[in-house]
């Protein structure tokens, strides 16, 4: 049953309109439920779900890789070296990386480091001079390449 007050409003709307107060409600119920329904649909089209993706971006490194590692020597007795020609390919973004090689002769390990700039998709080469003392017998170079 309806209030007095709503039939009262809805009186007043069908006598200035000419329609019954019967057919003003079911206009309005029609509408009101027609406007529920494309809330529902709206919301549940995703527009307001939240995303699943990250929403900062990805930063992009560069990605090292030491391609070829030349080795030589130089000099003699105590103005002996070690040298290392080093080359580094990118296949990231531009940036620093950092070039660690060491060189280990008998039980002693020197270690020299060089940041090197290198734009994508290129190849650069590295020098590195290890000052040593002749001991005879082998030298073992290592390498590694470091995004900082």
């Amino acid at each position: 049953m309806a209030s007095p007050l709503r039939l009262l409003t809805l009186k007043k709307l069908a006598s200035a309109s000419g329609v019954s107060p019967s057919h003003i409600g079911r206009k309005l119920l029609y509408t009101a439920i027609l406007i529920m329904l494309a809330a529902v649909i709206f919301s549940a089209s995703g527009c307001f779900v939240k995303s699943t993706t990250p929403t900062t971006p990805e930063v992009l490194k560069p990605k090292p890789i030491v391609e070829a590692v030349n080795a030589a020597t130089s000099g003699m007795l105590d103005s002996y070296y070690a040298i290392l020609d080093i080359t580094v390919k990118n296949d990231g973004a531009d940036g620093t990386v950092n070039v660690i090689a060491s060189v280990t002769q008998g039980t002693q390990t020197i270690k020299n480091e060089m940041p090197v700039y290198i734009t994508r998709n290129a190849k650069q080469v590295v020098r590195l001079v290890f000052p040593l003392k002749w001991k005879g017998g082998d030298w073992t170079p290592d390498v590694q390449v470091q995004v900082p």
